[in-house]
């Protein structure tokens, strides 16, 4: 599976998110491959509206429905039309308890789940949550021309011990088809990818190659 993150590139916000989310659903039908978007909250019901692919949100709080300004509560996000969220990018990180916190609220709404990690040490402590997916993601290479898959598969290998049983997703540098055949080959049930897709002259080519790899 191919996790694509819009992030808050320019390329992938209101307007244009809707029109790379169609190149995505596209190129999903195309290749028979599994593609989920992970977009703004503000652009999750414009997006979840436009194709029938599974939206993520880029981030999820445990707060419920009240006073919680600010927070980005799960039953919105569900009425929005995401259908999981990605937790603790190297962007965005947490501490470990709100992680717990999250990933308990997420499996009780039955909302999916993406957790990411650092390090294979940090797979390790995120796995025993019990998450829909453990992200590995090396952050000096996210954004990068090098990926993980080239820089660092024995660090894959030890993260896909240290996942168990929850599927391990790999990210960070990913942007040609190699790359996603070696995660694949090493033991990963997916990739999680932003600029290489985002940020591509042809984001229609550059998925059709990524999902090649799959």
């Amino acid at each position: 599976m191919l996790f694509v993150n819009f992030k808050t590139y320019e390329e992938a916000t209101g307007s244009k998110a809707v029109e790379l989310a169609k190149i995505c659903e596209k190129m999903a039908n195309q290749t028979g491959k599994k593609i989920i978007l992970v977009v703004q909250a503000a652009d999750i019901y414009r997006v979840s509206q436009a194709v029938k692919l599974d939206v993520f949100s880029q981030h999820a709080d445990e707060a419920d429905y009240g006073s919680n300004t600010g927070h980005i509560i799960i039953d919105a996000l569900k009425q929005a039309g995401a259908s999981g969220t990605i937790l603790n990018h190297s962007e965005n990180r947490i501490l470990m308890a709100k992680i717990k916190a999250v990933v308990g609220k997420c499996k009780k709404k039955k909302f999916k789940v993406l957790v990411c990690a650092q390090n294979a040490e940090e797979v390790g402590e995120i796995a025993e949550l019990n998450p829909d997916y453990v992200a590995y993601e090396p952050p000096e290479l996210i954004g990068g021309d090098i990926s993980v898959s080239t820089a660092k598969p024995e660090v894959i290998e030890e993260s896909l011990k240290a996942a168990g049983k929850v599927p391990l997703i790999v990210g960070a540098g990913i942007k040609r088809m190699e790359d996603v055949r070696k995660s694949i080959e090493i033991g990963a049930k997916g990739v999680l990818v932003a600029s290489g897709i985002v940020k591509a002259k042809d984001p229609e080519k550059a998925l059709r190659d990524l999902a090649a790899g799959l």
